[in-house]
């Protein structure tokens, strides 16, 4: 067994083939396949110069992975490979849960582990689902939008995300706040002109779209706002002719009550390492 860093179009080819049937439970890394990323790597199960991929890495601060079946991994060599490849510290492993727990073996002792249920969207229907009365309006954000964006992505990074214990700085928020803005599709729920709840993609993927980042001022709750957002980005997809999935803690049982009434349904399970 070895890893083989993925960089001919063949290898691209090989790579989103590998991908699609399990893309909804890696679209991070199906979106990095798609964008030809030169941080990937297969790993292959054959000693000759024919690649037999039996998982797919993003060997980056954030390790992101695709492999459908764990029991065909040489735990040893990819022991000696694994770290000697990586160039820099993990501070992440994100995706499918049996595979993040094994490779967890690898990294030991992280400062937190979220477990969630991955859900995809079995609705067709092109519509808003909320409990608008007026006033409201839903806008595509840019990057003029920053400003008002602000606290809204950080109190979502500090309640979602954030490892306890360590302080968020308001220029990591803007990093990540940017990068969504440049590559994703963020919307937001105005009153009167006032942004007062956001949802974006994280990852736009082959034939799928993972939707995330979804927040409300906690005055402007229990209006359909957040029902709102996931709608029009599950509408936006269908459009685009993709899936719309989402990942979401186990023990968030307001926001899993919401997802289900606007006809996500469970499709697997999902666990995140902070390092």
């Amino acid at each position: 067994m070895k890893l083989i860093p993925i960089e001919t179009p063949e290898a691209f080819s090989l790579a989103e083939q590998f991908v699609r049937p399990h893309e909804e439970t890696c679209v991070s890394l199906a979106s990095l396949v798609r964008r030809k990323s030169d941080k990937l790597v297969f790993i292959s199960t054959s000693e000759s110069s024919v690649v037999e991929p039996v998982g797919i890495l993003n060997l980056d601060s954030t390790l992101y992975h695709c492999i459908p079946d764990i029991t065909k991994i040489d735990k040893i060599s990819l022991l000696e490979d694994l770290p000697y490849l990586l160039q820099k510290p993990v501070r992440c492993i994100s995706g499918e849960t049996a595979t993040t727990d094994y490779l967890i073996k690898f990294f030991p002792n992280p400062k937190q582990v979220y477990p969630y249920k991955m859900m995809r969207w079995s609705n067709t229907q092109d519509s808003v689902v909320s409990m608008l009365s007026g006033g409201e309006e839903i806008i595509r954000c840019t990057e003029h939008d920053m400003d008002f964006l602000h606290s809204l992505q950080k109190d979502y990074l500090k309640d979602e995300v954030a490892v306890p214990g360590r302080t968020l700085t308001d220029a990591e928020v803007d990093i990540t706040l940017r990068q969504i803005l440049k590559n994703q599709i963020c919307l937001a729920m105005t009153v009167d002109g006032e942004i007062v709840a956001k949802a974006n993609t994280n990852a736009i993927g082959i034939n799928c779209v993972q939707i995330g980042g979804v927040y409300t001022h906690p005055l402007y709750r229990r209006n359909g706002y957040a029902g709102a957002l996931i709608q029009a980005l599950c509408n936006r997809a269908t459009r685009a002719q993709k899936q719309a999935v989402l990942f979401v803690k186990e023990k968030n049982k307001p926001a899993l009550s919401l997802y289900q009434k606007l006809g996500f349904k469970e499709c697997g399970r999902y666990t995140i390492a902070y390092y």
